[in-house]
């Protein structure tokens, strides 16, 4: 018992002295030797000043939480393709191979990345550069030059979505250009043309004349329709980036982005916008199909020589298809690239 109480002691006088240090005075002489002067330098309030920056973070509330949760719900959070982290696909695939190539300014990383990992909080903010809020700060919104076309893509936030989101680069087939060959089954823009169809660039076919609203009018252009407040289950807007979310097994589409400016808009398809779409997209795959350049089965493209015309009218579908949005980020360009297609075709 004796001994007990003797191990408690000393562990209350450690802590004591302990405490002691951290709180005792600090003294400093001045540059008069023959005086010192004391200066009081209190632990508890130098740990509070530094830990004021890291509250801004992390802090009471759930804002973290509630972004990761966010995160969780999107395709980028589901690090289903970072597994790609070759030299050429881990500059988009991979958290290490952006973060490379955005500080370097290329469009790929200099090597393969050994150990990669999915797109996460650090790939697109610079977490614990300065352990404030600014930290949110994003890696990169300068204006993107496509790598495709050389034009410039410029708004503003959403510029950092446009530095994977554009079309990988290729020799785009020309208009009457004879014999093309088409090597690959994944011919086409490589998934992610979102950036440049807004911008009405990148397709086969004469220079499209027009303008797109949503790139003129939209506030920091993908983001003020794709981080919108959250819906339902955080499963749409935010950092979930969705415009649809699943309630009672029925997918329903967040339209709060649309509603700054369409007030009356009931669906995606306003004025038929996304029917018309479908409807060309359709006759389009039947002719390629019956055309040899697509199978009709898996959808993927077919290698082989066929004219330039005929690969181009397959440069458009595979636009459209992978843009995803059947019409809604540029309307008139998206139906432009499809009846240029229909003409090439028949």
């Amino acid at each position: 018992m004796k001994k007990k109480v003797i191990i408690l002691f000393g562990l209350i006088l450690s802590v004591g002295l302990i405490f002691m240090a951290c709180s005792s005075p600090t003294v400093v002489e001045t540059s008069d030797d023959s005086s010192v002067e004391e200066v009081v330098v209190v632990s508890d309030e130098i740990a509070a000043a530094e830990l004021d920056s890291c509250t801004d973070c992390h802090n009471d509330t759930t804002l973290i939480v509630s972004k990761e949760v966010q995160w969780e719900n999107s395709l980028h959070g589901s690090g289903l393709t970072f597994e790609r982290n070759g030299a050429d696909c881990a500059g988009c695939h991979t958290s290490e191979g952006y973060t490379e190539r955005i500080t370097a300014g290329t469009f790929t990383a200099s090597e393969d990345v050994e150990n990669p990992s999915p797109i996460n909080c650090r790939t697109c903010h610079s977490i614990h550069d300065t352990y404030t809020s600014a930290d949110w700060t994003l890696t990169s919104s300068e204006p993107v030059t496509f790598e495709l076309t050389g034009d410039t893509y410029d708004l503003g936030n959403s510029n950092q979505c446009a530095t994977c989101h554009q079309p990988r680069p290729a020799d785009v087939p020309l208009v009457d250009g004879g014999d093309y060959e088409i090597t690959s089954t994944r011919f086409g823009p490589h998934h992610g043309p979102q950036s440049s169809m807004i911008a009405g660039v990148g397709g086969y076919g004469e220079e499209y004349v027009g303008s797109n609203i949503h790139y003129e009018y939209v506030d920091d252009g993908c983001i003020g329709c794709h981080m919108t407040d959250t819906a339902y289950g955080k499963q749409a807007g935010g950092h979930s980036f969705n415009v649809t979310y699943e309630y009672h097994e029925e997918t329903v589409e967040y339209l709060t982005g649309c509603i700054v400016c369409h007030e009356d808009i009931e669906s995606f398809d306003r004025n038929g916008v996304q029917t018309e779409i479908e409807e060309l997209l359709e006759e389009v795959h039947v002719l390629l199909v019956a055309q040899g350049l697509i199978d009709g089965e898996s959808g993927s493209g077919i290698a082989g020589t066929f004219t330039s015309d005929q690969a181009g009218a397959l440069w458009n579908y595979k636009t459209v298809e992978e843009d995803r949005s059947m019409g809604i980020h540029n309307p008139g360009y998206t139906k432009f690239l499809l009846e240029t297609a229909l003409e090439a075709l028949e």
